[in-house]
């Protein structure tokens, strides 16, 4: 069934009265008015669904839409999904205010073609008929269906109808079909329920396909939904794609929470947000609009008040076009690139339209750095790779995450991994799923070295800080602080050092002969101590080196893993290392309890020195002090590494 559609949808336009409903159903032999109030009124309320089946057996969707202007709201919803349209004006009437603002309409919202049909030319002569026809020709000018053919048709007599739909059916097979790639949305038209199906909600996929047990999202209220079944243009298909009305049968849906206005799409890809970003192109019938003006914000089939704020200028002038910030009353859920309208709150005409760069939340902003910020976004264009650089300049040295530049492109994680992976000025933190301008890593990089080299300035001999000690700034925040170090830990920079230390490989440079000296004399002095190792103080005495100039050293030789510093006391590495094989060969002759005794008696050392010692011992994990003893951790890295020593 999917197969036999032509995924293309027409709508209709027009004025109230100048019958459009009447020539959808001379065409298709479909009713499209399907409320009783509109069957007793004679007058469309609501939209209206039918289908013309083509020569090659498709079938093709019409929308049909209310002329009245006190249901312009549901003329716009009917428009969203639309490729094509009959904008139809009576002979006897010609053009009426309806015909201007739906015109204005299909023509803001990226309506790609169509058909003017004159209607109701069996109530004219030829001389009303060309006048007609005339006034028609001027009021398309400088939109969409400038060119457009006009159609004489009489829904009555059934004049023109055969020639209509040969027109209607050849201008729709070579419009090109709307893509079933990418993310599956769809703006919601209508919700009802159903005796043994339960929830049904209908629209028009703008992108993508969805299947029958699709789990969906319906946004902006962030409920899922599952589908069970799938039915267009009166039968059951396996699949709806972009391009076709779509009926989707979604039983969990809570009806009371999903209404006309939201949208069904594939989850975690689209967002919602009470503040729009939009490029604004006013009619040139439009009145002076103004800074903080009351507006009527529609896309896809929502309709929301809100407010006009103007960026760069306090007021607008008719066919002015410009990017601007509409604060809504509500959250909406709209894409990049999707078209909207605007209309005054009152009175409630159409001023103009365009489309959208971004869906956001209110806060604070100024007015001239949004506004320079949205013609960046303008700048670059519907290129994702545009987009991509755009964000990662305006995020500077904090990057994005691949999850914000995914909601930027409404495209998958992996999509856009796979596109920053392939552009050579952008850098990607895969641990960290965050990526960065090529040109803020370098910057990054060039501070956080200089940092290290300020920060041990008075330790020259050093080549290691504490992670946490390195100072991170607003040109340097902590992400790209943790990928800078990645970076050069891959290169061989850095590595990790002893307790949370970072190492900085390329400052363990050759030491001057005397102080090489001095430095070896520091480990002779801790090897000599052993159990009962010296405190800085009684190595300066015994090397002859004080303040800085000692602490350097001694930072030096714990980077190369000479020694350790417990407590206040310096312990020889090799002593450290006698020390964890003697606790581990006491534990494990007691039972994996340490008997503390008969250590300190082993190592000929005192409780000064021993306790701090089997402190340091436990920050190691080779033991724990659980219940007022000291038991061996057998399964700890360390007892294994151990292990391993003795038995080589």
């Amino acid at each position: 069934m999917a197969r036999s559609i032509h995924p293309v949808v027409v709508g209709t336009a027009g004025h109230i009265d100048h019958g459009k409903s009447s020539l959808v159903q001379a065409l298709t032999g479909i009713d499209p008015d399907r409320l009783k109030e509109e069957k007793e009124r004679g007058l469309t309320i609501d939209l209206g669904f039918a289908r013309l089946k083509l020569s090659d057996g498709r079938l093709l969707g019409l929308v049909d839409v209310p002329g009245h202007e006190r249901f312009v709201r549901n003329m716009v919803a009917g428009c969203t999904g639309l490729d094509l349209v009959m904008l139809v004006v009576a002979a006897d009437d010609s053009v009426m205010p309806q015909t201007i603002e739906h015109l204005d309409i299909v023509h803001l919202l990226g309506v790609r073609d169509g058909i003017i049909v004159m209607t109701k030319i069996d109530m004219v002569d030829e001389v009303i008929a060309e006048i007609a026809e005339e006034e028609i020709r001027a009021a398309v000018q400088g939109t969409v269906l400038a060119d457009a053919p006009i159609m004489r048709v009489s829904s009555v007599t059934g004049d023109g109808i055969l020639e209509l739909r040969d027109r209607l059916e050849a201008l729709a097979l070579k419009v090109e079909p709307r893509q079933s790639r990418g993310p599956f949305r769809m703006p919601i038209q209508r919700v009802f329920s159903l005796p043994g199906i339960g929830t049904v909600v209908t629209g028009i996929p703008i992108t993508g396909s969805v299947r029958p047990g699709t789990e969906l999202e319906v946004l902006p209220i962030e409920q899922t939904i599952k589908v069970r079944g799938i039915h267009a243009y009166g039968g059951k298909v396996e699949e709806a794609v972009a391009g076709h009305s779509t009926a989707l049968s979604v039983p969990d849906a809570k009806t009371a929470g999903v209404r006309r206005g939201m949208v069904c799409a594939e989850a975690g890809l689209f967002t919602s947000g009470d503040a729009v970003d939009v490029e604004l192109e006013l009619t040139p019938r439009s009145p002076r609009l103004r800074h903080r003006d009351p507006i009527r914000f529609h896309t896809g089939t929502v309709e929301v008040r809100g407010t006009l704020l103007l960026l760069d200028r306090d007021q607008l002038e008719a066919s002015a076009k410009t990017s601007v910030r509409l604060e809504l009353d509500e959250h909406v859920s709209c894409a990049t690139t999707d078209r909207f309208l605007l209309r005054l709150q009152n009175p409630a005409v159409t001023v103009g339209g365009g489309r959208v760069l971004r869906v956001s939340r209110t806060g604070r902003y100024r007015r001239k750095d949004l506004g320079q910020e949205l013609e960046g976004i303008l700048a670059a264009g519907d290129q994702p790779e545009a987009r991509v650089h755009h964000e990662l300049e305006q995020a500077g040295a904090d990057g994005r995450t691949i999850d914000d530049l995914a909601h930027v492109l409404e495209q998958t994680d992996s999509d856009v991994v796979d596109l920053v992976d392939g552009l050579e000025d952008v850098e990607l933190h895969h641990r960290a799923m965050r990526a960065f301008l090529a040109s803020a890593v370098a910057a990054g990089e060039k501070e956080l070295l200089e940092s290290v080299e300020r920060m041990l300035a008075r330790r020259p001999d050093a080549a290691s800080i504490k992670r946490s000690a390195l100072r991170t700034t607003r040109s340097l925040p902590q992400q790209l602080a943790e990928f800078v170090i990645e970076r050069l830990q891959e290169r061989g920079r850095v590595r990790a050092g002893r307790q949370g230390q970072i190492l900085f490989l390329d400052r363990l440079k050759p030491l001057p002969s005397d102080r090489q000296a001095t430095f070896d004399r520091i480990i002779a002095t801790c090897e000599e101590r052993a159990f009962r190792p010296p405190t800085a103080n009684e190595l300066s005495a015994a090397v002859g080196a004080a303040g800085d100039s000692l602490l350097s050293l001694l930072d030096r030789a714990m980077d190369e893993g000479r020694i350790e510093k417990v407590g206040e006391t310096f312990y020889a590495a090799a002593t450290i290392r006698t020390v964890l094989h003697r606790i581990r060969d006491n534990c494990l002759a007691h039972d994996e309890v340490l008997d503390i005794p008969e250590l300190r008696d082993g190592l000929d050392t005192s409780r000064k020195f021993l306790i701090p010692l089997l402190e340091y011992v436990d920050s190691l994990g080779l033991t724990v002090l659980r219940g007022g003893v000291r038991r061996l951790l057998p399964s700890s890295d360390l007892s294994r590494e151990l292990a391993a020593e003795r038995d080589a």
